[in-house]
């Protein structure tokens, strides 16, 4: 079993699965989106950097952020372990407006996704 969230992308949807251990810490279960709600991605260097606003989960700077964000209008679901790399989901007509999660290869999940 997965200790850390795994971001899971087939033809029909994005599937962020959380560990046991992270849907404690994020109050929250996985998310899945279509795959066609997903209008832009891309891979940042730092995914704690891309989450601003009042969180709702489990935050310790510079080491872990899970859970909801809200900034104004602006929802993001993140799940992120240290200031590492990331790839930013922004998404239409969902929950959330934003997903952020760190991943060991960025560029290449970017790279499938529109």
């Amino acid at each position: 079993m997965s200790r850390v969230a795994r971001l899971r992308i087939d033809d029909w949807s994005v599937s962020v699965s959380l560990s046991v251990a992270e849907k404690i810490q994020a109050l929250h279960g996985n998310v899945t989106v279509p795959r066609t709600a997903v209008i832009g991605a891309r891979a940042v260097p730092d995914g704690m950097a891309e989450v601003h606003g009042i969180r709702t989960g489990t935050g310790l700077p510079g080491v872990i952020l899970v859970g909801t964000a809200r900034d104004g209008d602006s929802v993001t679901f993140a799940v992120c372990h240290g200031r590492a790399p990331a790839v930013v989901l922004d998404l239409a007509g969902q929950q959330y407006g934003r997903i952020v999660v760190t991943v060991a290869n960025p560029g290449e999940i970017v790279r499938g996704l529109p």
